[in-house]
């Protein structure tokens, strides 16, 4: 008798599971459609509500993630950085896809440069890069964060750098010999 209450168990307990794998599967696209609403309403101006509706994934761990950097972006485009801080650091604890890691990461490191915060914001610039080397839109603000810290040569050299090698101008690729040479060392004269 013992061994049929146990197979009960085991069946009940699997019955809970596949229940609540439908239930998850039925709130995927609710979830994603709260997201996809919240977003139109910070594009429509409407910061406030769209955080009251990105709020109620907060508590969800497969969305809170998510949630919390469409509330960075929210507060970010009211021009309320210092109240994005916490949410993009919260957005980094929980589980982003790939894309929204680096918006993230490229999103807080803007968001402490324009704070003045530059030391934070160069952290973050960098931790950027490192996860996401070939991500070129970095580069520039990246740059103004070292000319923030006084750091000027280096914010030049990797400006014109990065001018070489994104430049479809043929004027500009006619001195390319020229501009890489005096990069290298701004300072030289002969």
């Amino acid at each position: 008798m013992g061994d049929y209450s146990e197979k009960k168990h085991v069946v009940e307990a699997t019955d809970v599971v596949h229940t609540m794998a439908l239930i998850n599967k039925d709130l995927l696209p609710r979830m994603n459609t709260v997201i996809s609403k919240a977003i139109s309403l910070r594009k429509a101006g409407q910061h406030h509500h769209s955080r009251q509706l990105l709020e109620t994934l907060l508590d969800d761990p497969e969305y809170a993630a998510c949630a919390h950097l469409q509330i960075a972006w929210s507060y970010d485009n009211e021009s309320k950085e210092q109240l994005a801080i916490p949410h993009y650091k919260s957005a980094l604890l929980g589980k982003l896809s790939d894309s929204e890691r680096f918006d993230t990461l490229f999103g807080l490191a803007c968001t402490y440069r324009s704070l003045g915060e530059y030391v934070d914001a160069l952290h973050y610039f960098e931790q950027t890069m490192n996860e996401y080397p070939t991500a070129e839109e970095v580069q520039p603000f990246y740059a103004m964060c070292l000319y923030n810290l006084g750091r000027h040569k280096e914010a030049v050299q990797l400006l014109l750098t990065l001018l070489l090698s994104t430049t479809n101008s043929e004027s500009i690729k006619e001195y390319q010999k020229a501009i890489s040479l005096y990069s290298d060392d701004l300072d030289r004269t002969w």
